[in-house]
Protein backbone atom coordinates (compact mmCIF):
# COMPACT_ATOMS: atom_id res chain seq x y z
CA UNK A 1 0.00 0.00 0.00
CA UNK A 2 3.14 2.30 0.80
CA UNK A 3 4.13 2.25 -2.26
CA UNK A 4 1.35 4.10 -4.06
CA UNK A 5 1.33 6.90 -1.25
CA UNK A 6 -0.59 9.47 -1.09
CA UNK A 7 -3.87 8.60 -0.48
CA UNK A 8 -7.51 10.74 -0.46
CA UNK A 9 -10.43 9.96 1.63
CA UNK A 10 -13.02 11.85 0.34
CA UNK A 11 -16.76 11.94 1.35
CA UNK A 12 -19.23 13.68 1.06
CA UNK A 13 -21.18 15.78 3.86
CA UNK A 14 -24.54 18.17 4.16
CA UNK A 15 -23.04 21.79 4.61
CA UNK A 16 -22.73 21.89 8.79
CA UNK A 17 -22.54 18.22 8.98
CA UNK A 18 -19.24 18.00 7.36
CA UNK A 19 -17.57 16.38 10.68
CA UNK A 20 -21.27 14.43 12.25
CA UNK A 21 -22.49 13.29 8.74
CA UNK A 22 -22.00 9.02 8.83
CA UNK A 23 -19.94 9.57 5.69
CA UNK A 24 -17.42 11.41 8.26
CA UNK A 25 -17.59 8.85 10.82
CA UNK A 26 -16.72 6.34 7.97
CA UNK A 27 -14.25 8.33 6.80
CA UNK A 28 -12.46 8.86 10.53
CA UNK A 29 -12.61 4.72 10.84
CA UNK A 30 -10.84 4.82 7.40
CA UNK A 31 -8.72 7.58 8.32
CA UNK A 32 -7.66 5.42 11.53
CA UNK A 33 -7.18 2.26 10.16
CA UNK A 34 -4.89 3.79 6.91
CA UNK A 35 -2.61 5.50 10.04
CA UNK A 36 -2.30 2.13 11.67
CA UNK A 37 -0.70 1.05 8.74
CA UNK A 38 1.21 3.90 8.71
CA UNK A 39 -0.25 4.81 5.59
CA UNK A 40 -0.21 8.81 4.52
CA UNK A 41 -3.32 9.97 3.44
CA UNK A 42 -5.71 13.44 2.79
CA UNK A 43 -9.02 14.14 3.84
CA UNK A 44 -11.51 15.74 2.04
CA UNK A 45 -14.93 17.10 2.82
CA UNK A 46 -17.17 17.07 -0.61
CA UNK A 47 -19.48 20.10 0.75
CA UNK A 48 -22.20 21.97 -1.33
CA UNK A 49 -22.50 25.78 -0.34
CA UNK A 50 -26.16 25.79 -0.26
CA UNK A 51 -27.66 23.81 2.98
CA UNK A 52 -30.15 21.43 2.33
CA UNK A 53 -33.75 21.46 4.14
CA UNK A 54 -33.62 19.64 7.44
CA UNK A 55 -37.54 19.08 6.64
CA UNK A 56 -37.21 15.28 5.41
CA UNK A 57 -40.19 16.21 2.50
CA UNK A 58 -38.69 19.22 1.58
CA UNK A 59 -35.31 17.53 1.34
CA UNK A 60 -36.35 15.07 -0.65
CA UNK A 61 -37.63 16.87 -3.06
CA UNK A 62 -34.64 19.37 -3.33
CA UNK A 63 -32.44 16.42 -3.58
CA UNK A 64 -34.74 15.02 -6.43
CA UNK A 65 -34.90 18.29 -8.25
CA UNK A 66 -31.11 18.54 -8.06
CA UNK A 67 -30.82 14.98 -9.54
CA UNK A 68 -33.67 15.29 -12.06
CA UNK A 69 -32.07 18.91 -13.38
CA UNK A 70 -28.39 17.11 -13.44
CA UNK A 71 -27.16 19.90 -10.89
CA UNK A 72 -23.81 20.77 -10.23
CA UNK A 73 -23.82 22.51 -7.28
CA UNK A 74 -20.88 24.53 -5.93
CA UNK A 75 -18.68 23.24 -3.85
CA UNK A 76 -17.03 25.09 -0.34
CA UNK A 77 -13.74 24.38 -1.24
CA UNK A 78 -11.42 22.43 -3.92
CA UNK A 79 -9.04 19.92 -3.17
CA UNK A 80 -5.42 21.04 -4.24
CA UNK A 81 -3.43 18.11 -3.93
CA UNK A 82 -4.96 15.79 -6.45
CA UNK A 83 -2.60 15.73 -9.16
CA UNK A 84 0.04 13.77 -6.55
CA UNK A 85 -3.30 11.10 -5.06
CA UNK A 86 -3.30 7.75 -6.80
CA UNK A 87 -5.97 6.23 -4.95
CA UNK A 88 -9.36 7.50 -3.84
CA UNK A 89 -11.41 6.31 -1.02
CA UNK A 90 -14.67 7.76 -2.24
CA UNK A 91 -17.25 7.73 0.86
CA UNK A 92 -20.97 8.98 -0.49
CA UNK A 93 -24.78 7.94 0.51
CA UNK A 94 -27.27 6.56 -1.89
CA UNK A 95 -29.53 9.08 -2.89
CA UNK A 96 -32.72 8.22 -4.89
CA UNK A 97 -30.15 5.38 -6.04
CA UNK A 98 -27.55 7.90 -7.57
CA UNK A 99 -25.19 9.34 -6.32
CA UNK A 100 -25.38 13.19 -4.91
CA UNK A 101 -25.25 15.86 -7.20
CA UNK A 102 -22.38 17.57 -4.94
CA UNK A 103 -19.82 14.47 -6.33
CA UNK A 104 -20.82 14.95 -9.95
CA UNK A 105 -19.33 18.24 -9.34
CA UNK A 106 -16.51 17.19 -7.62
CA UNK A 107 -15.99 14.45 -10.17
CA UNK A 108 -16.32 17.16 -12.53
CA UNK A 109 -13.60 19.38 -11.08
CA UNK A 110 -10.49 16.82 -11.65
CA UNK A 111 -8.86 14.44 -13.69
CA UNK A 112 -9.48 11.19 -12.52
CA UNK A 113 -7.26 9.87 -15.23
CA UNK A 114 -4.99 6.38 -14.36
CA UNK A 115 -6.19 6.93 -10.34
CA UNK A 116 -7.91 4.19 -8.37
CA UNK A 117 -11.02 4.42 -6.38
CA UNK A 118 -12.59 2.44 -3.99
CA UNK A 119 -16.92 3.39 -3.78
CA UNK A 120 -17.33 3.21 -0.12
CA UNK A 121 -21.27 3.51 -0.79
CA UNK A 122 -23.68 4.36 2.34
CA UNK A 123 -27.51 3.64 2.30
CA UNK A 124 -30.96 3.05 3.65
CA UNK A 125 -31.62 -0.52 1.93
CA UNK A 126 -31.30 0.38 -1.46
CA UNK A 127 -27.71 -0.80 -1.50
CA UNK A 128 -24.92 0.30 -3.81
CA UNK A 129 -25.40 -1.36 -7.12
CA UNK A 130 -26.65 1.71 -9.12
CA UNK A 131 -24.33 4.06 -7.91
CA UNK A 132 -21.37 2.40 -8.48
CA UNK A 133 -22.82 1.39 -12.29
CA UNK A 134 -23.59 5.43 -12.33
CA UNK A 135 -20.01 5.84 -10.97
CA UNK A 136 -17.97 3.75 -13.60
CA UNK A 137 -20.29 5.36 -16.50
CA UNK A 138 -19.23 8.73 -15.35
CA UNK A 139 -15.89 8.56 -14.86
CA UNK A 140 -13.41 7.32 -17.49
CA UNK A 141 -9.90 6.28 -17.37
CA UNK A 142 -10.08 5.46 -13.41
CA UNK A 143 -10.31 1.58 -12.14
CA UNK A 144 -12.98 1.56 -10.04
CA UNK A 145 -12.76 -1.04 -8.07
CA UNK A 146 -14.91 -3.19 -6.23
CA UNK A 147 -17.36 -1.34 -4.09
CA UNK A 148 -17.41 -1.72 0.07
CA UNK A 149 -21.09 -1.54 0.94
CA UNK A 150 -22.40 0.04 4.51
CA UNK A 151 -26.04 0.28 5.87
CA UNK A 152 -26.83 3.78 7.34
CA UNK A 153 -27.81 1.74 10.78
CA UNK A 154 -24.55 -0.20 10.62
CA UNK A 155 -21.88 2.80 10.58
CA UNK A 156 -20.48 2.60 13.87
CA UNK A 157 -19.95 -1.32 13.57
CA UNK A 158 -18.40 -1.34 9.90
CA UNK A 159 -15.06 -2.33 11.08
CA UNK A 160 -15.02 -5.61 8.98
CA UNK A 161 -16.40 -2.82 5.82
CA UNK A 162 -13.12 -0.35 6.44
CA UNK A 163 -11.30 -3.67 6.73
CA UNK A 164 -12.70 -4.57 2.86
CA UNK A 165 -11.84 -0.93 1.54
CA UNK A 166 -8.15 -0.78 2.36
CA UNK A 167 -7.75 -4.54 1.46
CA UNK A 168 -9.63 -3.27 -1.89
CA UNK A 169 -6.71 -0.45 -2.05
CA UNK A 170 -3.98 -3.18 -1.09
CA UNK A 171 -4.43 -5.16 -4.28
CA UNK A 172 -1.83 -4.60 -6.80
CA UNK A 173 -2.67 -2.44 -9.89
CA UNK A 174 -3.97 -4.84 -12.65
CA UNK A 175 -6.04 -2.39 -14.80
CA UNK A 176 -5.45 0.17 -16.49
CA UNK A 177 -9.30 1.81 -15.75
Amino acid sequence: MKDREPFLIAYFAIKGKEDSAATAKVAAKLGKKLTEKGVKFDTFAIVPTEEYPSDPANFELATKSEKNLHARPELVGKYSGMKDVKDIFLIVPNWWNSLPQGVFTFLDDYDFSEKRMVPVVLHSGDGADSVVNELRNFIHKVWVMPEVVIKDSEVDSCDSEIEKAVEEMSKPSTSKY
